[in-house]
């Protein structure tokens, strides 16, 4: 059970942003992918989403082939995912967010919904207590009624963690989690994170953070200028001195 990227290339208007990057990620493993600015990172989940197209290679979700499917499709294979920037209504508050993320799992179709049936309202009760128990999880119970607007960006990525969370993924694409949290929220996110694989969720994360990637990630890959410069175990890519000079600099030297 894995989502398998094989040799995948995107480019926008003849620029290559991705060079066939192959990547293998397993249920209840952390991958993580690193890079500077501009080396493809996003650009990669994009692909994975389904929000960008892909000029070439192959990806698929348990063997199944998603490379011409609608984003809402592999959603329903499993997939979720945060973005560097979140993306919220500002006048929806925090409980709404969080339970935007159940829509690609609600059963009940229209009719249902207007007549108020039995189902609809077991649903909704089950979306509304596993709603409150993911928001004690990451601690935003405090900020239920909050509009979206008036939330720092810290608790801002919180809440996104939150909605992707909701529709219990088979696999979580986490895209910068950590930019803007205090450390404390950064330790309660590793948290939420190793509680995701436990449970046997697959995590790809993109992160600068390079401590928290150590501290959590098994395997590392490492992009620059579109393509994979090099993959392996964290320890060992901090000591490499191609990834000092890429991704620190002579800061890292």
């Amino acid at each position: 059970m894995s989502v398998d990227v094989h040799e995948v290339s995107v480019a926008f208007g003849g620029v290559t942003a991705l060079n066939k990057v192959s990547l293998q990620l397993e249920r209840g493993r952390i991958l993580a992918v690193i890079g500077p600015n501009g080396s493809g990172k996003s650009t990669l989940f994009n692909s994975i989403t389904g929000m960008v197209a892909a000029a070439g290679g192959k990806i698929a979700v348990d063997g199944v082939s998603i490379d011409n499917m609608a984003p809402n499709r592999r959603i329903a294979l499993g997939l979720a995912r945060t973005f560097q920037t979140p993306r919220f209504d500002p006048h929806i508050t925090v409980e709404e967010a969080v339970l935007c993320g159940f829509y690609p799992v609600a059963k009940p179709g229209m009719l249902s919904s207007l007549l108020r049936s039995p189902g609809v309202a077991r649903e909704e009760k089950s979306f509304s207590d596993r709603c409150s128990e993911i928001l004690r999880e990451l601690r935003l119970t405090k900020y239920r009624a909050t509009k979206m607007g008036e939330l720092p960006m810290g608790q801002v990525r919180l809440v996104e963690v939150a909605r992707a969370v909701a529709n219990n993924p088979k696999y979580i694409l986490l895209d910068e989690p950590a930019a803007g949290l205090a450390r404390d929220e950064q330790a309660m996110l590793s948290v939420e994170v190793r509680r995701l694989v436990e449970k046997g969720v697959g995590v790809l994360l993109v992160e600068h953070n390079f401590n928290l990637i150590r501290e959590l990630a098994e395997h590392v890959i490492v992009l620059n200028r579109g393509a994979m410069l090099m993959s392996g175990r964290a320890e060992d890519i901090a000591r490499d001195k191609a990834f000092i000079d890429v991704y620190l600099g002579s800061s890292g030297r």
